[in-house]
């Protein structure tokens, strides 16, 4: 049986080289990404880094430092993104069906059973393959386990000298320099409150962990501890989980743009998550069995408030406007005139295939087919257009204010045709 080998491909600045594909000015320029509602820094090109701008600061903290190293901002434009991250991943399911999408910007594969040589010339030819075809830079790092191609990729894409590629597997030297370059907060499952209890310790890096005993490892964190030491002498622990395991909840959250009081205007917000949540059950082949909603306050008010409320489903169902009325339902149980709420979602729980659903006694075949295919056609139609054209009258317009600011969002230059870059030759 062959030992495994694991390939982690991780996408540079994710967020940040989307943008740049369609702006090429923008290369070697500082840029940052902001949240759905540029409150936030969310992401930040290796210039920004360089700044000290952290991760997640409010926007409002950092804007004077920004306009003095004339930072080009966008908004966060997560359809684009997203786009970008699925044609990736077929890039990469084309190397290899043993593939773990870990996020929207990394993913894992098992290689072992490809004919590869030389892992480093495998790395290189696929990042650039990748890069060529998306105009998305990757690092890639090959181990023996999860753990090491994690911290692999992450040497590689601090090292140029690796070129963006960097393996461990069949190397002991280059495993041992892997281990004493990684900072012990830097490895993969030992979170940030950890960390400090453990360089108390003189725990400093991957490979002082590496030496200690599974007793003492387990003591101070948990049996994953003791895995995750394990990983790092080279001995698989974590195999690829599969991506088609089914959700077990569906939620749609949002902060809004101001302290929301007014009831109807929370009422077109919850419906209208509800309807989007509706929307990506369908596309799932899935049934929800109970809807839950909620409220809360900004945690910055002196007096928090928040409230959630579940309304059962019966029988179990996918169509928008049963959805919406629980949904709202949920509203009216929770919703406090005294409040200002800064954020509100919902979340379907207790899903089901629909394949799997048993038609509930007494129930009309007919009428059940007849609203499956108008909800399609509904989705057929809001799919086409990118956009809500067709929706109940209750939820908000695309242009509602409640919505994420947004000021500064790139076109949806892959998935819509009215925002199609144009290109003019003279």
């Amino acid at each position: 049986m062959l030992k495994p080998v694991y390939a982690l491909v991780d996408c540079n600045n994710f967020f940040v080289s989307c943008e740049r594909v369609f702006r090429p000015d923008l290369w070697d320029k500082p840029v940052a990404v902001l949240s759905n509602n540029d409150g936030c820094i969310v992401a930040r090109s290796n210039e920004v880094k360089a700044l000290g701008i952290p991760m997640a600061v409010p926007y409002f903290k950092v804007s004077d430092v920004l306009k003095q190293n004339n930072v080009t901002l966008f908004s966060g434009n997560f359809q684009l993104y997203g786009d970008f991250s699925q044609r990736v991943t077929q890039i990469l399911q084309q190397e290899s069906p043993d593939i773990e999408v870990y996020s929207v910007d990394e993913s894992f594969l098992e290689i072992s059973s490809l004919p590869i040589k030389d892992y480093e010339a495998w790395a290189r030819t696929l990042k650039a393959k990748i890069f060529k075809w998306t105009g998305i830079p990757v690092s890639i790092g090959i181990a023996p386990t999860k753990t090491l191609a994690k911290a692999a990729a992450d040497f590689a894409k601090k090292n140029e000298s690796t070129e963006g590629g960097f393996s461990i597997v069949g190397d002991d030297t280059k495993h041992l320099e892997l281990l004493k370059w990684l900072p012990i907060g830097d490895v993969w499952g030992i979170g940030w409150r950890t960390t400090p209890k453990l360089q108390e310790y003189g725990i400093r890096t991957a490979y002082d962990i590496s030496l200690a005993s599974d007793t003492w490892v387990q003591s101070q964190l948990n049996i994953r501890g003791v895995k995750t030491a394990h990983e790092l002498k080279g001995e698989s622990c974590y195999e690829l989980e599969s991506n088609n395991e089914p959700q077990k909840s569906i939620a749609h959250t949002r902060s809004f743009p101001h302290a929301v009081r007014n009831y109807y205007e929370l009422e077109g917000a919850i419906a209208t998550f509800a309807a989007q949540t509706a929307a990506k059950l369908r596309s799932q082949q899935e049934l929800a069995g109970a809807v839950m909603t909620f409220l809360r306050t900004s945690k910055y008010t002196k007096i928090q408030h928040s409230g959630s409320h579940v309304v059962t489903l019966l029988p179990p169902t996918a169509e928008t406007g049963k959805i919406v009325a629980a949904a709202l339902e949920g509203l009216q149980a929770i919703y406090d005139p005294d409040f200002g709420y800064k954020k509100g979602g919902i979340t379907l729980f207790d899903l089901k295939p629909r394949a799997a659903w048993q038609l509930e006694l007494g129930g009309n075949i007919a009428d059940i087919d007849r609203q499956a295919a108008l909800m399609a056609t509904i989705d057929q139609l809001n799919n086409h257009y990118h956009t809500r054209l067709v929706r109940h009258a209750i939820e908000h317009t695309e242009r509602s204010d409640w919505r994420s600011r947004q000021q500064q969002r790139s076109p949806n230059y892959t998935t819509n045709w009215a925002e199609l870059p144009i290109i003019k030759a003279s």
